[in-house]
């Protein structure tokens, strides 16, 4: 039995999980695998009315209890700030370490692409982005906010030791699944030295 938190999220966020689950449903059936689904019921709505992003212990009790989490899309236009999404989303990326973002991308049938002449068998890759540092650090600010003179910066913060480690998972997850090359994509040429971080690292 594996048991997965579903935190159906904003907006579209609902509907498109809704659809997701059913589709796991069928999964079980087919292969026989059990889920046991546990729904909760952060994001804007939640936040509107009590005030609350993550409950206190929400983090330990999704480390704990459970073996996946389901995440929607979250914003609101009722809450311009975001504050509910970044609590929940960053929060539990950084407060439970997620820092791989593995992005499956395999062409299902080539009538689905827009590239001409491709195969099934042409477009079949994996995207492992960093999902904690970098831009998702969270380090910038406002000076003089409201005004004419207004500054805003946003920093990106990289380290030797989270660029390592998500470029080894991408090595160790190529030699796991006998895929034969391992590829960096980056902007060193305008982000000097995050960019320059990275290449060297890889």
């Amino acid at each position: 039995m594996k048991r997965i938190a579903v935190i159906p999220g904003d907006g579209i966020g609902p509907e498109v999980i809704a659809e997701a689950v059913r589709v796991l449903a069928c999964v079980q059936q087919k292969y026989g695998i059990a889920f046991q689904f546990e729904h909760f019921d952060w994001g804007a709505e939640r936040f509107l009315r009590e005030g609350v992003t993550l409950p206190d212990g929400a983090l330990q009790t999704l480390a704990r209890d459970f073996d996946a989490i389901f995440v929607g899309a979250f914003g609101d236009p009722r809450v311009p700030s975001n504050k509910h999404a970044e609590d929940i989303l960053l929060g539990m990326r950084r407060g439970l370490d997620l820092y791989i973002n593995l992005r499956p991308v395999r062409l299902l049938h080539e009538r689905l692409t827009p590239l001409k002449n491709r195969s099934e068998r042409e477009i079949d890759f994996v995207v492992f982005r960093e999902n904690t540092e970098g831009a998702y650090c969270g380090a910038g600010g406002f000076l003089k906010k409201g005004t004419a003179d207004e500054i805003a910066t946003q920093e990106e913060i990289n380290t030797r030791r989270g660029v390592e480690r998500i470029i080894v998972a991408a090595f160790e997850y190529a030699r796991r699944r006998g895929r034969k090359r391992v590829t960096m994509a980056d902007k060193s040429n305008v982000q000097r030295f995050g960019g320059d971080l990275w290449p060297r690292t890889f």
